[in-house]
């Protein structure tokens, strides 16, 4: 007789701190996009790093819990547009309503732009939104209320163009995007003129092209030190990356203490220790190891440093050595 695989149950205090978990990640993922900070995740939920990792032991399998619990504006929209009976209409309100989307939600963007390569259920959410745009310019076009040379690529690089621009924009002029987007609109509609230039890039290019966006932010080591326990996290840093031989050719470019007023400032090597740790592993100021001293500090630093270009000094003097 077979007997049924039952799973156990959490306790009263695992499941409040998987509340607490996906309540924080869904707001810092509204905020930050899928590749949001696990480390802030947990701070905001109040627990610790590996409480998160014995929940949610990859970023995949808690996106995916995340989406189960609140669902996806991409369904809405799609329930909505589908109804409307003018073609022209319809795409107009799905391009307002996704940008919308967008402009509140980072997650939503990144999911609907981007997918999750390593999540099948998260790329169908992705591939979903693909068919509804193909869908909506199909019946466009046969209705004659867009150009027949617009190519289902042309209207998904106007989307993800967008959605580049609009979280960028969000604190600066948060309803610029809808200015762009009726230009982008208007280039749709049928006209009197030549034809587009050149040819529209294939799915398969527009593909590569957005492998390349993914790629660029995130490196393969902050995944790997992201997921480590706190233990492991703690330890990251390692030794340093600078050696004797190359501090000689760099202190000399840096700010001088000489003469300074007051508490004397953090080691520069330290701090650049830091600063490059920071780019070598992709993570946030804020999730920067404790010893290397204060995040804030350090970001100072690192602005101050740009805008007086040490770093552009830093680099003439490498490549002249």
């Amino acid at each position: 007789m077979s007997v049924p695989v039952v799973s156990p149950r959490l306790r009263s205090d695992a499941r409040r701190n998987r509340r607490r978990l996906l309540e924080a990640a869904r707001e810092v993922m509204r905020e930050h996009g899928l590749e949001a900070s696990l480390g802030e995740i947990a701070r905001r939920a109040g627990v610790g790093n590996a409480t998160l990792y014995r929940h949610f032991p990859t970023r995949e399998v808690l996106c995916e819990a995340i989406f189960a619990e609140y669902g996806s504006d991409l369904e809405r929209i799609r329930e909505r547009v589908l109804q409307v009976p003018d073609p022209w209409d319809a795409m107009v309100s799905w391009l307002e309503e996704t940008c919308a989307a967008f402009a509140h939600d980072r997650a939503f963007a990144d999911l609907i732009t981007q997918g999750m390569p390593q999540s099948p259920a998260l790329n169908e959410v992705c591939l979903q939104g693909i068919q509804l745009a193909q869908t909506l310019l199909d019946r466009a076009q046969r209705a004659g209320a867009v150009r027949n040379d617009v190519e289902l690529t042309d209207v998904l690089v106007v989307v993800c163009s967008l959605q580049r621009v609009i979280p960028a924009a969000a604190e600066v002029a948060p309803d610029a995007w809808r200015r762009h987007l009726a230009i982008a609109l208007d280039g749709l509609r049928p006209r009197q003129g030549p034809a587009l230039p050149a040819t529209a890039m294939t799915f398969e290019q527009f593909m590569a092209i957005g492998e390349r966006l993914q790629a660029a932010p995130r490196g393969d080591l902050h995944r790997e030190v992201e997921r480590a326990p706190d233990t492991v996290r703690d330890s990251a840093p390692g030794p340093g990356v600078i050696s004797d031989e190359l501090w000689e050719l760099i202190e000399p470019e840096l700010p001088s203490h000489a003469g300074r007023r007051g508490r004397p400032r953090r080691d520069h090597r330290q701090a650049l220790e830091a600063i490059l740790w920071r780019y070598r592993t992709g993570c946030s100021w804020r999730d920067l190891p404790a010893e290397f001293g204060s995040w804030q500090t350090l970001w100072r630093r690192h602005r101050c440093w740009s805008a007086e270009g040490v770093y552009q000094r830093i680099l003439e003097r490498l490549v002249q050595s």
